[in-house]
């Protein structure tokens, strides 16, 4: 599979979509499905969020860089728009159960469930740590546990097949309540393998990459080459990196460079083509383009009227 993998292009990629769903349901979808002797999965991705849950046998699931086994009560969410699929053995099967839905099915919710926050976190933090390979890449259910989040699943199932009044504010309970299943298991299994430490030296991380911007920002700076400096892949640099900024790194080192030039525009009488240089842009073009998206103003009218107004730095 890795080898089929690295030959497909980015635009080659297959986005399925909740309206291609021939069941008719706009928000979610609910199935069960075999794999065998070597068959598999198309790689493709997804608009929506997916639960995976292995109720029987074993194979292997590739996502984004990554590829790692999987078996019997492995559960594993896949976000949406990250590349993935599944495989069974030569000579096996392996059974999996799907439930699909769009963050708005519960939206209103959300906010309410500290347990689905940690669902939460479990969905778009560990197929990055896949990539990582620092910790388990996804939750193994057992005993109490395991029986519960099968019973949600058969009984989802069912209700989603036959259709009977009401069954969506049902299939939207039992939903929640896996999510908060999922969320308690894997802050207990957090807990128990003592990998938050992993989280915060990652959160320590970005905040020394945001130190080495501001110190390095009118040097050609790339996420390949940051993230290397901290032992991140650029998959993962860049979700953490706009968990925690609230922005791309592009849009964070643009706005440093901004305020940069904003500051020499003020200071000093320089050109702006020269200013431009020192603040990283090497075209001149696309330096006034976003500067003045950043500001409204062109470089030579930001410099006129703080001039004029006695303002600047």
């Amino acid at each position: 599979m890795e080898q089929i993998k690295k030959q497909i292009k980015e635009e080659e990629i297959q986005t399925y979509y909740m309206a291609d769903n021939k069941q008719g349901e706009k928000y979610f979808f609910l199935r069960r499905y075999l794999l065998e002797n070597g068959k598999g999965t198309p790689y493709h991705r997804h608009e929506y969020l997916q639960i995976n849950y292995i109720c029987k046998g074993s194979g292997r699931h590739s996502i984004s860089q990554g590829e790692f086994s999987i078996c019997k009560g492995d559960i594993f969410v896949i976000p949406p728009n990250v590349p993935h699929a599944i495989s069974s053995p030569i000579h096996g099967e392996i059974e999996i159960f799907e439930f699909e839905f769009l963050p708005t099915f519960i939206n209103e919710n959300f906010g309410d469930f500290k347990d689905v926050k940690s669902f939460l976190d479990f969905a778009y933090i560990e197929p990055f740590l896949v990539v990582e390979n620092k910790v388990r890449p996804r939750l193994n259910l057992t005993g109490e546990v395991q029986n519960e989040v099968e019973k949600i699943l058969w009984e989802g199932l069912k209700e989603f097949e036959e259709k009977k009044q009401g069954f969506e504010l049902l299939i939207k309970s039992l939903l929640l309540k896996l999510l908060v299943i999922v969320g308690r298991a894997f802050t207990e299994d957090l807990n128990d393998r003592d990998t938050t430490g992993i989280y915060r030296r990652y959160r320590d991380d970005i905040f020394n990459a945001l130190r080495y911007i501001e110190e390095h920002y009118n040097e050609k700076l790339s996420v390949p080459e940051v993230a290397q400096l901290f032992a991140l892949s650029p998959s993962y640099f860049r979700y953490l990196f706009k968990s925690i900024t609230m922005q791309t790194f592009v849009e964070y080192l643009n706005n440093i460079r901004i305020l940069k030039a904003c500051e020499l525009l003020c200071r000093t009488d320089r050109k702006v083509l020269d200013i431009s240089l020192d603040t990283g842009f090497n075209n001149i073009k696309h330096f006034n383009e976003v500067f003045k998206n950043a500001t409204g103003l062109t470089p030579l009218q930001y410099r006129k009227q703080n001039k004029k107004a006695g303002t600047g730095f």
